[in-house]
């Protein structure tokens, strides 16, 4: 289902707004004091978080992103904070960056932090988002679609949950039972919840879900809040995960998939071993001069489609962070043309984006002549512009990654 980006709209005194829904997006009094109030200090951060391996925080609706950006800042200024944090949020109408940009401004507090995010945001397509922020310290996991199907799809173990959206009465999808049934299942063993809103079919809908919730005082003009714990776990659907000390992996084969998973493990704590047969990385296929980098839409969007869409996407962040570490990585988000090799598969290529309505800046078809200006020279036929992909040389990638993994991954 494509992505309805949300519309930046201002109440007569200035507040963030959405006509959509007839509702405020933070308190009338202080978003970020609200954001402080109810969701750091009711789930007990930062406190709960200290001495920590890592810090799981699970939220129902991301908005402009500013409880993300009150915890992370909260992290940071924490002597004793976990060594990472996970935080993870879903949003079906999201802001676009330019409006983002907007937003943020209103709190400059908070303006480095978000000049960050607002570098690492995806294109508003359907499904998960993985972005690395803090130099790998904080990831956000970001779905962009129906906060159900979102939360039914993420494996995580969540030790806070942030329950936040629009009133209840105004968007009762984000408080139905199924979604608070859904939480339960995230949450890890002591896990604890906190949220603005008091309304009894909430607290009901929470308790048959099984979390023991009480009110709390609230903040500003709002004098309740509410808060809670997980009572039961007999709803708990994902594995309990350990903490990342003292973990070894072996990862074998030192081609682009083995570095870059091994740098990914690395940076996660793991002691890694990398084996290959040949002495040296990429001396096999990822010896390649160079490679084309982008994802395979599909008419169904079915499961390749949105793999190739996430892991494209996600790719490119990480490749533009680690070339701005001065890593050596030759690659080039330059576009990609993918062009009809007949006129009837033209014609499937179109109904594909129309199909998916993907961002513009991710996927467009273009015709004959708009595929020949991008090309430089006459073509047949038009076809897919992704104008995010390009190319990447395999080996700079594979060197890069085990490079910014230092001495963490060891070859054999």
């Amino acid at each position: 289902m494509p992505i309805l980006p949300a519309r930046l709209e201002r109440s007569p005194e200035g507040l963030l707004y959405s006509g959509s829904f007839g509702d405020f997006y933070h308190s009338r009094d202080d978003a970020l004091g609200q954001a402080r109030t109810v969701f750091l200090s009711g789930n007990g951060l930062p406190q709960r978080w200290q001495g920590r391996e890592r810090f799981t925080i699970v939220e129902t609706g991301f908005g402009a992103g500013l409880n993300f950006l009150a915890t992370w800042a909260a992290w940071r200024e924490d002597a004793r904070r976990s060594t990472r944090l996970h935080f993870v949020s879903c949003e079906l109408h999201p802001f676009t960056r330019e409006d983002l940009a907007l937003i943020h401004a209103a709190w400059p507090d908070l303006a480095t932090l978000a000049a960050e995010l607002r570098a690492q945001w995806p294109a508003l397509a359907p499904g998960l988002h993985r972005l690395n922020l803090d130099d790998g310290r904080v990831t956000l996991t970001l779905f962009l679609g129906d906060a159900a199907e979102g939360l039914a799809r993420i494996d995580a173990r969540a030790d806070a949950l942030y329950l936040d959206g629009f009133a209840p009465a105004k968007n009762p999808a984000l408080w139905s039972e199924r979604i608070f049934h859904l939480l339960a299942g995230l949450a890890a063993p002591g896990a604890t919840l906190a949220t603005w809103s008091v309304a009894g079919e909430v607290r009901e809908g929470l308790r048959r879900a099984g979390f023991a919730t009480e009110k709390a005082p609230g903040f500003g003009t709002k004098w309740q809040m509410l808060r809670g714990r997980l009572a039961r776990e007999a709803h708990a659907r994902s594995t309990p995960q350990a903490d990342s000390g003292g973990r070894h992996a072996l990862v074998i084969g030192a081609g682009i998939a083995g570095c870059t998973v091994a740098e990914r493990l690395a940076e996660r704590g793991w002691a890694v071993e990398l084996i290959d047969r040949a002495p040296a990385p990429a001396s096999g296929a990822s010896g390649n001069l160079a490679g084309v980098l982008r994802p395979l839409p599909s008419l169904d969007d079915n499961r390749m489609s949105r793999l190739t869409r996430a892991g494209s996407l996600y790719a490119w962040r990480r490749i533009h962070q680690l070339q701005a570490r001065g890593l050596a990585l030759h690659a080039d988000d330059c576009g990609v043309l993918h062009l009809g090799r007949d006129t009837a598969q033209e014609v499937k290529m179109r109904a594909v984006v129309e199909r998916l309505a993907l961002p513009t800046d991710h996927l467009r078809f273009v015709g004959v002549d708009e595929a020949a200006e991008l090309a430089g020279c006459a073509v047949a036929n038009g076809g897919w512009w992704f104008a995010g992909s390009g190319w990447v040389q395999p080996p700079s990638l594979c060197a890069a990654s085990l490079e910014a993994a230092g001495g963490r991954v060891r070859g054999h």
